[in-house]
């Protein structure tokens, strides 16, 4: 190999890696785990009686055509699409006079189409993420006047298949989420949820060329407008907006993430005990991160 195939082989190897960097930070936001950690659904947080068994299925979709860098400039000749499928157990009951639930979270699917630049990139078309288990406690639980305080602490082990130079669901890290929520009556066909999100991250020990990455925290703020249309037809409007989450790759900041997404909900239950949803939004601010044009949400929920 010649002396210039040589030097052009080395370029092309580190703009590789300094691409990889940068889509690790950039799918911070988008994690499968922590997107639906931090974006729950209209009337998550209302509680079931003790003993009941809910068994629920999420397929997640996202495309877009931007990359917006830390600076806020839009970077020409991106794309990335994302289909991610996720099994979640919860399981209701009691501590003395307090509801409680446990959860057990797994995502599976794959990234696709995934460029910055115009350059393209490594992804995992299926994989497993990151498991995660939950915990919720109602502190107040109070069926006769329709209001409810939750708080979700989310735990998520680093499980998932990764592959530091192939960008896919597992992170390498663990993380641990704090989610105060609140859901209240506001007129009698209309309620309000509000959720509060701060996720802690450990290290990656194993970036891209062995570099160790660590991570800020992340806050998350979520609110649902609800219109009830009847006891089985919902219709809901929500925003929902994420900051921090800055990163440091070998000791550099590479600086803090934002998302905000307004968007629409609507389900209905197919009978007594199964429930559809159907949730669709777009990013209209990012930074640090790929904007999403389009999102949606499709969930079936099963009681028993």
């Amino acid at each position: 190999m010649s002396g210039e195939d040589e030097m052009k082989e080395f370029l092309d190897n580190a703009v590789r890696c300094a691409l990889t960097l940068v889509l690790v930070a950039a799918l911070g936001p988008l994690a499968a785990g922590a997107a639906l950690a931090a974006d729950g659904q209209p009337r998550d947080f209302m509680p079931a009686p003790p003993g009941t068994h809910l068994g629920l299925l999420y397929y997640l979709h996202g495309s877009s055509d931007t990359f917006v860098d830390a600076r806020g400039d839009k970077v020409p000749g991106s794309e990335l699409d994302t289909n991610i499928g996720i099994a979640r157990y919860v399981y209701f009951f009691d501590v003395g006079d307090t509801r409680a639930d446990i959860n057990v979270v797994q995502p599976f699917g794959g990234l696709s189409n995934m460029s910055i630049g115009g350059q393209r990139l490594a992804s995992d078309d299926f994989s497993l993420g990151d498991t995660s288990i939950v915990a919720t406690f109602w502190p107040i639980n109070d069926p006769e006047r329709n209001r409810y305080f939750a708080v979700a602490t989310w735990l998520t082990l680093p499980t998932g298949h990764y592959d530091a130079n192939v960008s896919g669901l597992g992170t390498n890290r663990w993380s641990v989420s704090v989610q105060p929520a609140y859901y209240f009556n506001l007129a009698p066909r209309w309620s309000v949820d509000l959720v509060g999100d701060v996720t802690t991250y450990g290290d990656n020990d194993d970036g891209p060329g062995g570099i160790r990455i660590e991570k800020d925290p992340s806050f998350t703020v979520l609110g649902w407008l609800n219109y009830h249309a009847s006891d089985a037809t919902t219709v809901s409007f929500g925003l929902s907006s994420t900051r921090g989450g800055e990163e440091r790759w070998g000791g550099v900041d590479r600086g803090d993430s934002r998302v905000t997404t307004p968007r629409m909900a609507w389900s209905q239950m197919l009978n007594p005990t199964t429930q559809l949803l159907l949730e669709m939004g777009t990013d209209v601010d990012a930074e640090n991160t790929f904007e999403r044009d389009f999102e949606a949400v499709l969930r079936l929920a099963k009681f028993f």
